[in-house]
């Protein structure tokens, strides 16, 4: 299998790392832990237990060990495509033609040349694909041969939402992996929660539901330099005299 050309998609991999760090930590809190001991998946019912949560899941697709290669999950012969974590996923299909994701399109392609920012990269391509379909988080498991990965798409990860609390660590960690432009990331992060965005004079403003806002600036070369956060919080009422 000849290697490809993952540009676009290694983009979006480094526009999305923001997404992607805050989509693992919620789901570290929602299920009490960040390395879970035991884990089952239904494909049939789309059920993922990790530990002793049950979540709602889309299964992605698999990555083969003996030629570096990713399958995506309707396309695998082994598996019944109606099932439900597989339907979850069907979306995807049609996403990439539009964004020149050609990825998406195949069955089957070559990983050699997917960045890998620390999660292998099978990672990579789910924190991309998981968004698409209203997916908070990753998760991943072995097999003899190989990894799959899917997509948890269980409406409870949406509780925590956006905050001008954490986002400012989720930016500065996103940006420690040195992949892409910083702007693409806090812009992809806007969208993603659908914050209202302002252009500034030197950068942005994201504005949050609760009224807090924050500034992120960035120079020439769209690296951010500076983040100001401005929390809204509410005075004390007055006893009554």
């Amino acid at each position: 299998m000849a290697e490809a050309d993952h540009k676009v998609l290694n983009s979006w991999i480094a526009a999305h790392l923001a997404v992607t760090i805050e989509g693992q930590a919620h789901l570290a809190q929602l299920i009490g832990s960040d390395a879970p001991a035991r884990w089952e998946a239904s494909l049939s019912n789309g059920v993922l237990t990790l530990d002793q949560t049950d979540l709602e899941f889309a299964l992605l697709g698999s990555y083969s060990e003996d030629d570096n290669s990713w399958l995506w999950s309707w396309a695998n012969p082994g598996l019944d495509p109606t099932a439900l974590a597989i339907r979850r996923a069907l979306p995807l299909r049609g996403f990439g033609a539009e964004f020149d994701l050609w990825e998406f399109s195949e069955d089957r392609f070559d990983m050699a040349g997917v960045v890998d920012f620390g999660m292998t990269a099978g990672s990579s391509l789910a924190s991309v694909a998981g968004p698409q379909i209203a997916g908070g988080a990753i998760f991943s498991g072995s097999y003899p041969g190989g990894r799959f990965y899917v997509s948890v798409t269980d409406p409870r990860l949406q509780r925590f939402g956006p905050s001008a609390v954490s986002a400012p660590k989720y930016f500065t960690r996103a940006v420690a992996y040195g992949l892409g432009r910083h702007r693409d990331l806090v812009e992809t992060y806007a969208a993603y929660h659908g914050l209202p965005m302002e252009r500034t004079d030197d950068g942005v403003r994201l504005s949050f539901p609760d009224k807090s806002h924050i500034d992120v600036s960035f120079d020439d070369q769209d690296r951010m330099t500076r983040i100001h956060a401005n929390l809204h919080t509410r005075r004390p009422q007055a006893a009554p005299a």
